[in-house]
């Protein structure tokens, strides 16, 4: 390489470290907002049981007001965007009264945002760092996929409707969507 060819990019070198350090930085965004724990819960069923990416932890599936007004229609169950659920894990399948969960997973409906799969994104949120974890790969959203046919949980979708992938749609468990109720104060 002659002097004119690494004098150019050495100026091009320079030029792009210039542009990166003048870009915005944007904050994280917390997808996850305080006062979660008192919104509605999406279904009674003690979940305590052994699941494929959640093991055999005790959950709590919340939902904000606006996931509420999900619509059914012929094709399915389809939930608005804006909806988030989120679901509190417990570090065991039986925690003592007033234990704390270990972490919160959670689905937003965003199907704009580049990282969504099947219009959701994916969250993981480390309680004790408060920092979220958007997944980009398919590992929820294959997993979830299977809400949409027949499967072993809640009401196990025997007509293998299409459920927005979600396990617990309220009112699918055997009670109305009106019968839901906050969640209990602690675990049993």
């Amino acid at each position: 390489m002659d002097r004119h060819s690494r004098t150019a990019v050495s100026v091009l070198a320079l030029a792009l470290a210039l542009l990166a350090s003048c870009s915005r930085q944007t904050a994280p965004v917390d997808h996850i907002p305080d006062g979660y724990a008192s919104w509605r819960t999406t279904t009674k069923i003690r979940l305590d049981y052994p699941i494929p990416g959640h093991e055999d932890r005790f959950r709590i599936i919340h939902m904000n007001d606006l996931g509420f007004s999900f619509s059914r229609s012929p094709v399915g169950v389809s939930f608005p965007i804006g909806t988030t659920i989120v679901k509190q894990v417990f570090a065991t399948s039986s925690p003592a009264a007033g234990e704390e969960p270990i972490m919160l997973t959670a689905m937003v409906k965003a199907p704009d945002e580049p990282l969504s799969r099947g219009g959701w994104l994916w969250i993981v949120k480390d309680l004790a760092k408060g920092q979220e974890t958007v997944f980009g790969g398919d590992f929820c959203y294959a997993c979830h996929g299977n809400a949409n046919e027949a499967h072993p949980y809640g009401d196990k979708n025997q007509s293998e409707e299409f459920r927005d992938y979600v396990f617990f749609v309220p009112g699918l468990d055997g009670m109305a969507p009106g019968a839901v109720t906050d969640a209990p104060a602690s675990p049993r």
